[in-house]
């Protein structure tokens, strides 16, 4: 089955994602953590929460690379298991290609996706649009609050000063010394008003 929990920024989706995958793995299940190849916060392999808690991915994978082949050859390496769930980390920059191959492999492994639904300008991401249409699961991840205490559901970029960011490129990694992320409500969002 192929799942997908999104939530914005500041709403706990890698930890709640690492926090699952120990819960399988405590259990003797075998579970392949997965990231995009494009974040690059924390390192090539490292899937890290802002809560401080982390793990090594097992696979990385670039918009080129085919999905469906990453799982078959990691379980060929390791002759004695065959994993039976994967956990991919920041969805969101995988490829339209790239979900519709997870959406085959859901056949016969649980895939579960966490990621951003939209961007900084409100757009979906391609990979986001793709598990909105064929995942079989949808759930928000809970938690992203405004600095004015509403719900947070606006990913927004802001630079060194504070200032809302509404124009560039999609894909930008936050360094959080130029530029970073965080969760507004819609209408401060719309009005760029960072904080109070």
């Amino acid at each position: 089955m192929l799942y997908f929990y999104y939530g914005v920024m500041g709403s706990s989706k890698t930890a709640q994602l690492l926090m699952q995958r120990y819960n399988y793995q405590q259990l003797g299940l075998k579970v392949a953590l997965v990231k995009p190849e494009v974040d690059t916060r924390a390192g090539v392999r490292m899937v890290y929460s802002r809560v401080g808690l982390k793990a090594e991915a097992e696979i990385v994978v670039g918009p080129t690379h085919s999905i469906r082949e990453q799982p078959l050859w990691l379980a060929a390496q390791n002759a004695h298991s065959s994993y039976q769930y994967v956990f991919i980390d920041e969805a969101q920059f995988l490829t339209d290609l790239q979900v519709e191959e997870l959406a085959e492999l859901s056949d016969y492994l649980d895939i579960f996706c966490y990621g951003l639904k939209t961007d900084f300008r409100g757009q979906f991401f391609p990979g986001s649009a793709a598990l909105l249409r064929l995942a079989e699961i949808i759930e928000e991840v809970p938690g992203g609050l405004c600095w004015c205490g509403k719900k947070a559901t606006m990913n927004t970029r802001v630079d060194a000063q504070g200032s809302v960011i509404k124009e560039g490129q999609q894909v930008l990694i936050d360094d959080n010394s130029v530029i970073k992320y965080i969760g507004l409500c819609y209408e401060h969002w719309r009005k760029g008003i960072s904080h109070a």
